[in-house]
């Protein structure tokens, strides 16, 4: 339900600067119709904020940079004369671009969550946000787009707010680059970062438990050196059940049951931890994308593909 109303927030977040854009620039463009623009525009912003705080109780950078720029430009018409007022009308658009670039790339800058940071956790399970990973992806994500939104600005101020230049180039940057750039980096980052373990042909377990029960047998005690852990596995469907594996003194062990403080507990549907065993999905993107859920020492998670290989049936 949360993430249904976090996906609804973020593209409403838009309208109110698309209806000031529409009301202030569509017929005769004047300092009157822009106040009446500015001041739904404004309207719309503090009622977008109010709902995001009552929904999910907190408010994106987003919005926030929206409602501040209707803000600005209602001080901006209101309080300045006509001649100097057009001009927030004349470059809305690259003032609203410039805005955003700000948004983007300043937070990071002075130690806050990065702008697609707070947008990737509305959509992410929170174990997911402690991994240096998602912190480390969303942290070049928001430094494309704020590549993005200077482009996008430059195009709106240099080509003088010109429709072909302050709509339908901003917008191929963003919905031709940004968007798909956005979807096909975490990817990208983590199938570089993390190769899937290969089983080859000799993989035969045919389900999670028969795969967890001999992972003892492909435990690597050179990089196990030093670890003391109980991982504890719960896996849904068939042939599931909770199991835990114990590393310590060098060596591996497996048993049903449950571990009394386990360092980590991984809940998966058992298919889903049978196709990651089988290269067939790489299980940091896994994590990312919600199929699976853990909780505990997440470095000790990405560390597993370092510390068991899956052994044959032999």
């Amino acid at each position: 339900m949360q993430s249904r109303a976090s996906l609804i927030l973020f593209i409403t977040s838009f309208l109110p600067v698309t209806v000031f854009k529409v009301v202030a620039r569509v017929g005769e463009a004047s300092p009157a119709r822009a106040k009446v623009a500015v001041a739904i525009g404004l309207l719309m912003g503090g009622i977008q904020m109010f709902l995001s705080r009552e929904w999910l109780g907190h408010s994106t950078y987003l919005e926030r940079a929206f409602l501040g720029f209707l803000g600005i430009g209602t001080l901006w018409l209101f309080l300045t004369p006509s001649s100097i007022s057009s001009r927030f009308v004349e470059h809305s658009t690259a003032l609203l671009y410039l805005t955003v670039f700000f948004v983007s790339i300043v937070p990071q800058l002075l130690g806050y969550d990065s702008f697609t940071f707070a947008i990737a956790k509305q959509w992410t399970t929170e174990s997911v946000w402690k991994t240096p990973q998602f912190r480390t992806i969303n942290l070049h994500i928001t430094y494309f787009w704020s590549a993005i939104f200077f482009a996008a600005f430059l195009s709106c101020w240099l080509g003088k707010e010109k429709p072909p230049y302050s709509i339908l180039l901003p917008l191929f940057l963003i919905l031709g680059i940004g968007l798909p750039f956005s979807r096909s980096y975490p990817g990208f980052y983590l199938k570089k970062e993390f190769s899937s373990p290969s089983s080859g042909s000799s993989f035969s377990a045919q389900t999670a438990r028969e795969l967890i029960s001999r992972m003892p047998q492909g435990f690597d005690p050179k990089a196990g050196k030093g670890i003391t852990a109980d991982i504890q596995f719960e896996i849904s469907g068939e042939g599931g059940g909770k199991m835990v594996l114990t590393i310590a003194d060098g060596g591996c062990t497996f048993r049903d049951g449950e571990a009394n403080c386990p360092c980590l507990t991984i809940r998966s549907p058992g298919e889903i931890w049978l196709k990651i065993a089988k290269g067939e999905i790489n299980r940091a993107k896994a994590l990312m994308d919600g199929l699976y859920r853990v909780e505990g020492d997440m470095n000790l998670l990405l560390k597993m593909g370092e510390l068991f290989y899956y052994p044959s049936n032999s």
